[in-house]
């Protein structure tokens, strides 16, 4: 009888939390993909504008700064390959925006959580990828709540990634530059599409390790996981340098994606808020295994 009341106990208590996430998670897409206005009364209609862009930024800061943790901008200039494209628009002129959770316990080991913030033209980016950022923004706040971390985590948004991945191109130089110790960088990208609703998630090129350690949770929580070589988003900008990054998604590879991706209609009622919860239970449970081992 007693067994049986904790067990009651941990599945409202669970089911409470679950439903906490989701209305997070809910708010900051919905403000991200222009459902809500901001506070100021503007709307981010899309994120491809540079006065949407910088609207992104200063809203995502405001979430990091929420966190008690210091947001940082790392702006950038980037030349075209094309000169008269270069010259006319300067489209490789943006900012990161990124934040350092430390550990408890002294290292210099570094774990990267990434996903982009930018959008194609006119496209409201609700999936693409709010998404990814909302997950990343949840993992972290979990993380924080850990009293024993043996690694820092730095998580970062990326502009142009929808511009030949520009902005985690810079990261990543940094990275290399500063002679960070990273352990791994793990990036997310459009993960809120699940249309039978079996949870899957695809990893993009991992190591064996990080491969190993995904489908020990996948497994827990009953996630299907996916191994692909699909090589086309941020971590491509790490794994060229010779970092340790894989990359999570939904079903790109098998057939079950967004339909939506880089369109109009990319919108905040096409999210399924049941498969974004899954993917950051997912995340926080494999970097909470990486941070506390």
């Amino acid at each position: 009888m007693h067994k049986l009341i904790l067990t009651l106990a941990f599945l409202i208590c669970f089911s409470s939390f679950s439903q906490s996430l989701k209305t997070e998670q809910k708010a900051i897409i919905s403000v991200l993909s222009g459902n809500e206005s901001l506070s100021n009364g503007k709307t981010i209609t899309n994120r491809s504008s540079s006065e949407n862009r910088q609207l992104t930024r200063e809203y995502l800061t405001n979430l990091i700064e929420g966190l008690g943790l210091e947001a940082q901008i790392q702006n950038y200039k980037m030349p075209n390959l094309n000169p008269l494209v270069d010259l006319l628009f300067n489209p490789f002129d943006g900012a990161n925006v990124y934040s350092v959770l430390s550990s408890t316990i002294k290292s210099d080991e570094y774990i990267i959580l990434g996903a982009h913030f930018d959008t194609e033209r006119n496209c409201p980016g609700a999936i693409d990828n709010a998404t990814g950022m909302a997950i990343i923004y949840n993992a972290l706040k979990k993380l924080k709540a850990i009293k024993t971390r043996n690694r820092n985590i730095i998580i970062v948004f990326f502009d142009q990634e929808e511009e030949d991945l520009i902005g985690s191109q810079v990261f990543a130089n940094y990275c290399q530059k500063e002679n960070l110790n990273i352990h791994s960088v793990h990036t997310f990208d459009t993960m809120g599409w699940d249309r039978d609703n079996d949870k899957a998630v695809e990893l993009e090129l991992p190591s064996e390790a990080l491969k190993n350690l995904y489908t020990k949770h996948a497994n827990i929580l009953k996630i299907p996981l996916y191994v692909t070589n699909v090589n086309s988003t941020d971590h491509h900008s790490f794994r060229v340098l010779g970092f340790n990054a894989i990359g999570l998604t939904d079903e790109y590879a098998h057939g079950d994606y967004a339909p939506f991706k880089d369109t109009e209609k990319d919108t905040y009622d096409t999210v399924n808020f049941d498969f974004v919860s899954s993917c950051t239970n997912l995340v926080f449970e494999t970097i909470k295994d990486l941070v506390t081992q």
